[in-house]
């Protein structure tokens, strides 16, 4: 391959039949160049006495763009042409992730480096490294990310499945592609939820995971792990039940952070940014359980002498027993039992919230009900002194009131003459709009589906905000609700949300009352104006 040169940019003749240039990628390229300096050369073939520009059009136009005098070339050649033809196909065409990926990699191939392949495409060195990465894992793996199944922020997730378990990895691809892609969604979020299901499917005995966090009687009778540890495993149980009387069932074994890094420091560990750590090596797994269930056994038997000691202790000091004092000290006792429990499973509580609740089904019913209904909140109960009811009293008198027909009452005025007087409704007491908050509820309530729910609480909260409050006195008009929310994500959807359904009327008529305001104080300057060499 031709080594590197430089040549004046007067000498290079661009073609005219070359596609519309991407004027962001240009601008980025030319931040690029001002700083880096060009470090991807265009590709020129000669040309009589000059050069004819073969591949870097946005190269060129960036150089062009800063005035660059110079640029470094390579004269087109075999050796380049795979290089050239990657880069021209990124630029060009909409291409997927995984042809993305293997666009780069040709660039690398073909000696640039990651910094030159990604001044190459105006590209951040971060995504040239992720398409990298998805390199890294099993070719239908990268076919699946680029036809969508899996999301490209889950790449991470499958190369730490991979670079320890490439079996399980196997296993997972497999599972998605059988007709699971929906589950695929959830593999960014919920890595080791996706795994249990997929490791359920499989049923193949030579593929193993397992989460450290605790083990069950199930898990613990399938291990099989001798009759020394099932009968210290059973004593476990006699010891926690003397313990707490009302305890059903053996124990929780846990394990503790030595496991964790035991599991870690013999390569068998799968560790997410969010989840519970999973080893993959059944006969470590089996050893760190008989472990975890020695060290509960050894917990519960102190326990038991503990207490055993305390009553000793109290027999010998020959005061009579009190049963209210006995039932007491054993309710303390099993309640720091309890609480020593509580620990660990709060942990176990968050990772399976994370696991079970961090993606949720839009369409689920009780998934609408909940933030639909916990939104509007509750029925007002009369009393002065609390504010429950407050939210859905405001929707509905200053919404649902003011919109819906059969809610308002003509009342206009006929005059003796028999003419109709001035135009008049009744929507009845603001104060205690039961009528209005009666047809919300019927109206919320009528909802057969998520999507339904969801759009009806938009309806009513919607027409709170955009209601004129022209149509009542004075008295009853109040501004609408601010939905105040963290970095104001709440009110700025609203806004969005709401904007496609206003109708021209309402934009028409809230004009010509910004135009009357308006007028009114200009008109009151002036008289002001006129006033003021009077007054002086």
């Amino acid at each position: 391959m031709t080594s590197t040169r430089t040549v004046a940019v007067a000498r290079i003749h661009i073609p005219d039949n070359v596609r519309g240039l991407d004027e962001e990628h240009v601008a980025a390229l030319a931040g690029s160049i001002k700083l880096k300096g060009m470090l991807v050369p265009v590709v020129l073939r000669e040309r009589d006495d000059d050069f004819e520009l073969v591949a870097g059009f946005h190269r060129m136009a960036a150089a062009e763009s800063i005035k660059l005098a110079e640029v470094p070339y390579v004269l087109r050649d075999a050796e380049t042409e795979h290089t050239d033809r990657a880069v021209e196909n990124i630029v060009r065409k909409q291409l997927n992730p995984y042809e993305e990926a293997k666009s780069v990699r040709a660039m690398l191939d073909g000696g640039l480096t990651e910094d030159g392949a990604a001044q190459a495409l105006g590209w951040p060195k971060a995504r040239v490294t992720a398409r990298v990465k998805l390199l890294e894992l099993p070719e239908r793996a990268q076919q699946m990310v680029g036809e969508g199944i899996v999301h490209l922020a889950a790449v991470d997730q499958l190369r730490a499945i991979g670079a320890v378990a490439p079996q399980l990895l196997d296993a997972l691809i497999a599972y998605l592609d059988d007709g699971n892609a929906a589950v695929a969604e959830r593999l960014a979020s919920q890595p080791g939820w996706v795994l249990d299901a997929a490791l359920t499917h499989a049923g193949d005995r030579k593929v193993f995971a397992a989460h450290l966090s605790t083990v069950d009687r199930r898990e613990i009778a399938e291990l099989r792990l001798g009759k020394k540890t099932d009968e210290l495993y059973a004593e476990a149980e006699k010891l926690h039940k003397q313990l707490d009387r009302h305890a059903y069932g053996p124990p929780t074994v846990r394990f503790e952070d030595e496991d964790v890094d035991q599991a870690r420091a013999a390569g068998v560990l799968i560790e997410f940014e969010r989840g519970r750590p999973l080893i993959v090596d059944r006969a470590l797994y089996r050893e760190l359980v008989k472990t975890a269930i020695r060290r509960t056994h050894a917990t519960l038997e102190q326990k038991v002498a503990d207490r055993a000691a305390e009553r000793s202790a109290s027999k010998a000091t020959d005061k009579p027993v009190d049963p209210a004092a006995v039932a007491k000290r054993d309710r303390d006792a099993q309640m720091q039992e309890l609480a020593d429990q509580a620990h660990g499973v709060n942990l176990d509580l968050g990772r399976a919230l994370i696991d079970k609740l961090a993606s949720v089904d839009p369409a689920d019913m009780d998934v609408a009900r909940f933030f639909v209904y916990a939104l509007l909140g509750s029925d007002p109960d009369g009393s002065p002194y609390t504010q429950s009811g407050d939210r859905i009293t405001r929707v509905a008198a200053g919404g649902v009131r003011l919109l819906i027909e059969e809610l308002r009452t003509d009342v206009t005025k006929t005059r003796k003459d028999g003419s109709r007087g001035r135009l008049r409704y009744d929507y009845g007491d603001h104060r205690d709009p039961q009528a209005a908050i009666a047809w919300l509820w019927k109206f919320i309530d009528g909802a057969k589906t998520a999507a339904d729910l969801y759009g009806r609480a938009l309806v009513v909260i919607a027409a709170e905000q955009h209601a004129s409050r022209l149509v009542v006195n004075g008295s009853q008009r109040a501004p609408a609700t601010r939905w105040t929310s963290h970095k104001d994500h709440a009110a700025k959807a609203l806004r969005k949300l709401c904007r496609p359904a206003i109708p021209a009327t309402m934009a028409r008529l809230e004009r010509a009352v910004a135009r009357a305001n308006t007028d009114y104080e200009q008109a009151l300057t002036r008289a002001r104006e006129q006033a003021a060499p009077d007054e002086t």
